[in-house]
């Protein structure tokens, strides 16, 4: 098993927010990118949680990252937890707002909650907590699309969550409804382009699973699955294509006895549920990596990068469908301080064509403390081959941190 689900630290973030050094990012003109780095502590230990705002500057032949703004919640939390995808940027009508979760754990005296910054000013609206959901040991898994968040609570040992919120104008939360799922250590959340469907992996318990919500009026959830995942032993993360024709499953592969990078395709159909599951992969021919990490469409569609031991370049066609290696594969540089490294979430900086270059969450691991940081890697438009620029990776100013969780803008078409 090449993740590291269980002995870490967790993933929270955010009840309250500190801007500091320079102005908050400009939603009209700039790019730039939001990481959790909460600290990270021993499980039972308080830690403070904490998100960086890193704006894109420099040239295109020489990118830099430079924070620009710190969100500090402020209270302290006790950690426990796995990787989830904490932070989410939404734009409602004429603003935008962006959302951080926050899991308080299983012995914490706060609630858990997510909190809402209003965009570009990032000044905190809110915190917001659901008393049906049981404290989240795993962490809040959240997706944004249109007029609705939802939030996945974690139980890990006890029931698990699905909530639905309302995104109000002013990027307030109010609760719609809550459902008791049967799924332990969930991985990744995401919906259709068009807000219409929700799917969630999940990584290691008796179903061994995806799933899919239909969403109704009012935010209501309809469950269609749960599904089994082909010769696998989990799923990892999530993502659907620009039609919502298609979840794209970076499964964590079964090991006989090597792993191999393993990409099912689910066909999602027009009511919700889950068709036809196909397999690429599991057996070498989708390049040297173990699999089970997070996958990422480029803006065009044409190529499907994907962490593992290092990122990945696959081909991706719709029509037909078909996943094959590029023969790119990039070894990611460990940042300065780690001895190895655990590449996590992505997202391009551009948004049209096969976009300028691309985002890495970069988790860097020492013998007992973490080296938090972002990769930078320019992206050839032909071939989707990914090169790490020069300067990369940039350190998150905040030594021991547990980054797991990124977000960029402007954000990819759909």
């Amino acid at each position: 098993m090449n993740r590291l689900y269980k002995g870490f630290a967790a993933i929270a973030i955010l009840a309250a927010a500190m801007a500091v050094c320079a102005s908050a990012p400009n939603a009209g003109s700039e790019h730039f990118v939001i990481v959790n780095n909460n600290d990270a502590y021993p499980v039972g230990m308080q830690g403070n949680d904490y998100a960086t705002v890193l704006r894109l500057e420099g040239t295109r032949q020489n990118p830099l990252l430079m924070q620009t703004a710190l969100l500090n919640s402020g209270e302290p939390s006790i950690l426990q937890g796995s990787y989830t995808p904490t932070v989410q940027i939404v734009r409602i009508g004429s603003g935008t707002c962006v959302f951080m979760a926050d899991s308080a754990g299983p012995q914490a005296t706060t609630p858990n909650e997510i909190t809402s910054f209003k965009y570009p000013s990032m000044k905190p609206v809110g915190n917001f907590s659901d008393s049906n959901a049981s404290s989240s040991e795993l962490g809040i898994l959240i997706a944004a699309r249109g007029n609705y968040l939802f939030a996945a609570y974690d139980g890990y040992q006890t029931e698990s969550y699905l909530a639905t919120w309302e995104i109000n104008p002013d990027c307030t939360l109010t609760l719609l409804g809550t459902y008791p799922v049967p799924y332990l250590q969930m991985t990744d959340l995401a919906t259709t382009p068009n807000g219409q469907t929700l799917v969630l992996s999940e990584f290691d318990s008796e179903f061994c699973c995806v799933d899919s919500f239909s969403v109704g009026a009012g935010g209501v959830l309809n469950e269609h699955g749960p599904y089994g995942i082909v010769n696998a032993e989990g799923g990892g993360g999530i993502d659907i294509t620009a039609d919502g024709a298609f979840a794209i499953l970076a499964a964590e592969p079964i090991c006989n006895p090597k792993c191999y990078n393993q990409i099912n395709v689910f066909a999602i159909n027009t009511d919700g549920s889950l068709g036809t599951q196909y397999v690429f992969g599991g057996d070498g021919s989708l390049g040297p990596d173990s699999g089970g990490g997070w996958p990422w469409l480029s803006p065009n569609a044409k190529f499907l990068f994907e962490t593992g031991e290092g990122l990945t370049t696959l081909n991706f066609s719709e029509t037909p469908l078909n996943v094959t290696y590029s023969g790119c594969h990039t070894k990611l540089k460990i940042p300065v301080g780690a001895d190895s490294l655990f590449p996590t979430s992505l997202a391009t900086t551009a948004t049209s064509g096969s976009g300028e270059g691309l985002y890495v969450a970069d988790l860097g691991l020492a013998e007992t403390y973490y080296v938090p940081a972002v990769a930078i890697l320019a992206i050839n438009p032909s071939s989707g081959c990914t090169t790490e620029i020069s300067k990369s990776p940039f350190l998150i100013p905040d030594p021991n941190s547990y980054l797991t969780s990124l977000v960029a803008w402007p954000p990819r078409p759909f």
